[in-house]
């Protein structure tokens, strides 16, 4: 056989074999959907879209943080369970034989095409649950973004391959179904313990998704290593595969671990800066506590860029949806008193950078949106972890401040009380 030969027919072998694995994607697909419970989840998924899309003053970017908060959350914790039993089954059942007598390939693949298969179908029932919202919004006549749908999508690819890996993965390498009820354990606890525990260790973040990829494609490139056997040939697939996981997962940790030190948490690494910003006082100062924080562009906005004009600076959380409607008070000021210079800026307190972006989008240019990203520097009180939280005593969202031409605060407003707020806009701008 000639050399040419030789690379054909692997070639043509290759093939066979990638066919093979995407009919196992399909056929792993269909079965998900075809189930009664997955389409019972895809309706309940819907309804609580619809219902977070109905509140009062929800937006695009609103509901559909709300639909990601509730997929890497719940969803993922089922895509643990499910990815667990499917493995479960595959063992009872001999799949492995299975897949080998009808395809070229190895029963590696069942373990890719499973995985790939059981991934896809919640990502479906996330897709159902934003298409529900959008609809919603479009048949109230409620303005709304197509960008805040496609990111919060965007979001939820990595968590879910993370959970659906540990489920799936971890029970097919261990051989023993309770490894996914213990990696679900792990998914419900560590959102719960965000007190106590550093940041880098919660997967659901977007700042850690990389982190999230690398390792939920490692996971599943060891279970394939290690259940992987060629029907062909010598095993060097599978070691090659094998050093390719750990590629992954060594990749995976180093972006976990380097996380830690980003000064996100001082848990892990407490940053200069944040600890700075944290260490100032509103009360007794001459001026307002200044500051540097990221926008939804990945700029760094500070305080003192705004220096000589009237300032109005709101706290607010997605986390209280009532909050979040100071993002359109702000709004309706910045453009009543755009002649007058006034600048308004609202502070997300909230433990996710993907959260700003959809939201500054729907307040457009007018109002300045940044995130405040550091966790672990208060005493545990609601929405005082944070360094800006902490430096303005922030106990609940939303709260307002208003700062004169010189930086000192005129004064405080616990509400969203848009007459007081005029009133007290109309001074400031009196004022030289």
């Amino acid at each position: 056989m000639t050399s040419t030969e030789f690379q054909a027919r692997a070639a043509g072998a290759g093939r066979a074999e990638a066919a093979a694995g995407l009919r196992l994607i399909r056929r792993e697909y269909q079965l998900a959907y075809r189930e009664p419970a997955f389409r019972a989840l895809a309706i309940v998924g819907a309804l609580f879209a619809i219902l977070r899309a109905s509140t009062e003053g929800a937006t695009g970017a609103l509901a559909s943080y709300h639909v990601w908060k509730l997929a890497v959350s719940g969803l993922a914790v089922l895509a643990i369970l499910i990815g667990g039993a499917a493995a479960t089954r595959d063992k009872r059942d001999s799949a492995t034989e299975i897949v080998l007598a009808k395809s070229m390939g190895s029963s590696g693949y069942l373990i890719v095409a499973r995985f790939l298969g059981i991934w896809l179908s919640f990502l479906t029932v996330i897709a159902i649950m934003l298409a529900a919202a959008a609809i919603k919004q479009v048949a109230g006549g409620t303005p709304w973004h197509l960008g805040a749908y496609a990111n919060a999508f965007a979001r939820c690819l990595a968590p879910l391959a993370l959970s659906t890996a540990l489920g799936f993965s971890l029970t097919s390498l261990l051989a023993n179904p309770l490894a996914g009820a213990v990696a679900a354990l792990y998914w419900i606890a560590i959102p719960l313990a965000r007190a106590h525990i550093p940041q880098a260790a919660d997967m659901t973040v977007t700042q850690h998704w990389p982190a999230a990829a690398l390792i939920a494609a490692g996971i599943v490139a060891l279970a394939a290593a290690l259940h992987g056997r060629p029907v062909r040939g010598a095993g060097q697939p599978r070691i090659r595969l094998g050093w390719a996981a750990a590629a992954l997962l060594v990749a995976g940790l180093s972006a976990a671990v380097g996380s830690a030190f980003s000064g996100e948490d001082t848990l892990s690494h407490r940053d200069e800066v944040l600890s700075a910003i944290s260490a100032q006082r509103l009360e007794g100062s001459d001026r307002a506590p200044g500051f540097w924080a990221d926008d939804g562009q990945h700029r760094t906005i500070a305080l003192s860029d705004f220096d000589g004009r009237p300032i109005v600076l709101a706290f607010w959380g997605p986390a209280n949806p009532e909050s979040a409607r100071v993002i359109a008070v702000l709004a309706e000021v910045a453009r009543k008193y755009k002649n007058e210079g006034v600048a308004c800026i609202a502070v997300c307190l909230d433990s996710d950078s993907g959260t700003v972006g959809p939201f500054a989008r729907e307040a457009g240019p007018d109002v300045t949106l940044v995130w405040d990203r550091g966790q672990h520097y208060g005493d545990g009180e609601p929405w005082s972890d944070s360094p800006l939280g902490l430096a303005y005593e922030v106990k609940s969202v939303p709260t307002l401040f208003l700062l004169d031409r010189q930086r000192q605060l005129a004064t405080r407003v616990d509400s969203l009380a848009i007459l007081a707020l005029d009133r007290e806009l109309t001074k400031l701008v009196a004022a030289p």
